[in-house]
């Protein structure tokens, strides 16, 4: 049976945080899709809204924010799910302090807007020396922030605070699941996918650490990720 990578972006993403690592996919012939989460107001929401994007079996590639959706739809639908990749995120409930923060940069985007937000959000996301060393990338990923706008901005931040806790779902799973994380990712540190990964119990499972990047690893490192994303779904007999 077929399988199709949907790559799904995180927080005031689009197309453009995996573009390149879907392109250089479907040039090999793989089955791919990016989805769109933009209309969505819950983790739950979005996750049935990429179910319902796609059609057959699905192996959800999940960034951030995205690697909650794809976590979620997991639960809801684990027969459609032949594997799981979770790239830079997290499955722990909220923490101590974590409503006030996010209700400030909500609060930040609409009083000031969004290039405020990014001059704050942005430059952390990215590992040391990126916007330097990248500096079309940093624009690109800029202008993806501004054209979310605020309004989306507050909904996905509301999401977030509401999320589900899935670290049950990843106790439960029985599909192979990659991990991935960015040596430079302060948001969501290597060590948290490593011990993501020592919960699940029943499926075959494997950490993948990116050198030289940050929280935006798939866009730093494109080539990288898709040759570890290819050589995970090959190990795991999932092409």
């Amino acid at each position: 049976m077929n399988k199709s990578l949907i790559f799904i972006p995180g927080l005031v993403s689009d197309q453009r945080a995996w573009r390149e690592v879907e392109q250089n996919a479907s040039a090999l012939g793989l089955s791919t899709g990016i989805a769109d989460l933009s209309e969505s107001d819950s983790i739950t929401a979005m996750a049935q809204t990429v179910l319902d994007q796609f059609e057959g079996q699905l192996i959800p590639v999940g960034h951030s924010m995205g690697g909650r959706v794809a976590m979620e739809m997991a639960r809801l639908t684990p027969e459609r799910v032949s594997g799981l990749v979770l790239v830079a995120t997290g499955a722990h409930p909220l923490a101590e302090g974590e409503i006030e923060k996010r209700e400030g940069v909500i609060a930040l985007a609409n009083r000031e807007g969004m290039q405020a937000l990014c001059d704050q959000w942005l430059p952390p996301m990215l590992a040391p020396g990126t916007r330097g060393a990248n500096p079309a990338l940093y624009r690109e990923l800029e202008q993806m922030v501004l054209d979310a706008g605020p309004e989306l901005h507050e909904r996905q931040i509301r999401a977030l605070v509401a999320r589900p806790d899935a670290r049950s779902v990843l106790e439960g799973l029985t599909v192979p699941t990659l991990f991935v994380a960015g040596e430079y990712d302060e948001w969501s540190r290597p060590e948290q996918h490593h011990k993501m990964a020592a919960s699940v119990k029943q499926a075959a499972v494997a950490v993948e650490e990116v050198a030289g990047a940050g929280h935006f690893l798939q866009a730093e490192a494109p080539e990288e990720f898709r040759d570890l994303l290819l050589r995970w779904l090959a190990r795991s007999e999932l092409l």
